[in-house]
């Protein structure tokens, strides 16, 4: 891998707290650590391209949703359906893209493509994070892959309360308000703007 693309990727960061922290660190294995790693690189929010939804709609949701909204555009409100499941896919993608912009400078980086089991988020100290968009969005295995390590959790937002957590980072990170819900509103907007095909619309 060259230098610039180490450094971009995070790579210089991360390949080193791999080796620290893993059992086996032989080269069949730093080789499937690469290949995770670019490939989750390679495919983030900014260059990726999403894939199509791969089913059908079932018509008898028009059908009750026409009974409960008969002047409803069926048409639009499917359209608008299919737009918001893409989002919900790839927002967790473009949030991590984000941190990782904004940390970088500081030494952290993303740990993509699950390169570290159930880390997103490592510094060059070794600290381990996993990432998530909201308080509700983990599932008992990702807690209990946490349990005995020293891998710790931190969510964007309250599902409950729409309260946000970016000062929270801040401090992780150690950078006094590195992080705003607006500026990242901005980052995502910019970010589909740029790539829009990393919103699928069929």
């Amino acid at each position: 891998m060259d230098k610039k693309l180490s450094n971009e990727s995070g790579y210089s960061i991360v390949f080193p707290i791999w080796k620290r922290i893993m059992i086996d660190t032989s080269p069949i294995e730093a080789s499937k650590f690469l290949q995770k790693f670019i490939k989750g690189y390679s495919n983030r929010a900014s260059v990726r391209i999403s894939n199509p939804v791969g089913t059908i709609p079932d018509p008898m949701i028009d059908v009750i949703i026409s009974a409960r909204l008969p002047d409803a555009d069926l048409n639009v409100m499917r359209i608008g359906h299919r737009l918001s499941m893409s989002a919900e896919n790839i927002l967790g993608l473009i949030l991590e893209e984000y941190i990782h912009t904004k940390v970088l400078p500081h030494q952290w980086s993303c740990c993509w493509g699950n390169s570290i089991k159930a880390v997103d988020l490592c510094s060059a100290n070794g600290d381990l994070y996993q990432i998530k968009n909201r308080s509700n969005s983990e599932n008992s295995s990702s807690s209990a892959i946490r349990a005995g390590t020293s891998v710790k959790k931190w969510h964007r937002i309250d599902a409950r309360t729409g309260k946000t957590y970016w000062d929270d980072l801040s401090l992780v990170i150690g950078v006094t308000h590195l992080f705003s819900e607006e500026e990242f509103g901005e980052f995502c907007k910019a970010l589909i703007k740029r790539n829009p095909a990393a919103l699928s619309t069929k």
